[in-house]
């Protein structure tokens, strides 16, 4: 029929399926040439490379609704590509770190059947300044904020820090030291004196693992480190807190990088 294929010679040339041509026609997406008196739908050749453009836009999270303006103006595909770009490129490197941390958790669960490989120290005592609140720990970074906004001239490298006062997973609510380091040059702001406390903090002996990337994540790798100390017949001390710091915090969560810290004999 003067060239024309039918849907389903269309999705072989294709290499799709006829259900998802006809799909992209009740869309309005990609209308068939001709419908016969049998209700069969016939398509040119050359909406092979219609399909074809179809595909790379919704690789590209164009939605439906827009890829036919596409299809009838090409000169807008110039602005798209620039605009999907930087995402693309963002996309790689959270896959790459992916990656990395999948091979690294692998490894991990190789050698000592956890996802981490912490580390044994001794923590030194430090002074720190310090916010008490009751809260879950999804709010913790908000306390951050809290505290540092409280602080005279806060240094680019600020860094805050969590004392869970509650033993065990309390995610919903818990009594919380949210602090920092009490630097000579620190200062508080006038007026939020009272609201901010000192104290010399000194767990001593500590297991500590490193994550690089979301804070969301912690949690889990508490229970990791736990698990680890299990494995290995290493004793908690319960009477000491455990502890987070927050060494760098970023708007690229890729970019962070956090520390928990068990107190142990």
């Amino acid at each position: 029929m003067d060239g024309l294929i039918t849907a389903g010679e269309l999705a072989k040339l294709a290499c799709t399926t006829k259900r998802t041509v006809l799909f992209y026609d009740e869309k309005g997406v990609l209308k068939p040439e001709r419908i016969d008196a049998n209700g069969y739908r016939y398509y040119s050749q050359r909406q092979i490379l219609e399909y074809q453009m179809i595909l790379l836009l919704t690789t590209l999270g164009v939605p439906l609704k827009d890829i036919k303006s596409y299809l009838d103006n090409r000169g807008k595909l110039q602005g798209l590509f620039e605009e999907k770009r930087p995402t693309i490129i963002k996309e790689l490197r959270n896959m790459k770190v992916n990656l990395k941390n999948v091979d690294t958790f692998l490894k991990n669960l190789k050698k000592n059947h956890t996802m981490i490989e912490p580390e044994v120290h001794n923590f030194k005592p430090v002074d720190v300044k310090y916010i008490e609140v009751v809260s879950s720990y999804s709010k913790i970074g908000e306390y951050c904020v809290a505290l540092r906004n409280m602080i005279n001239k806060p240094s680019k490298d600020f860094t805050a820090m969590a004392i869970f006062e509650d033993q065990g997973y309390r995610p919903k609510e818990c009594h919380i030291k949210i602090a920092c380091f009490a630097e000579k040059d620190l200062t508080v702001k006038k007026g939020c004196e009272n609201k901010i406390k000192q104290m010399r903090f000194s767990p001593g002996k500590v297991i500590s693992y490193k994550h690089y990337g979301p804070g969301e994540m912690l949690s889990l790798f508490w229970k990791e480190l736990e698990k680890y100390c299990q494995l290995n017949k290493i004793k908690v001390r319960a009477n000491v807190s455990d502890f987070e710091i927050y060494w760098k915090v970023n708007l690229d969560p890729n970019l962070q990088m956090f520390e928990i810290f068990l107190p142990i004999e």
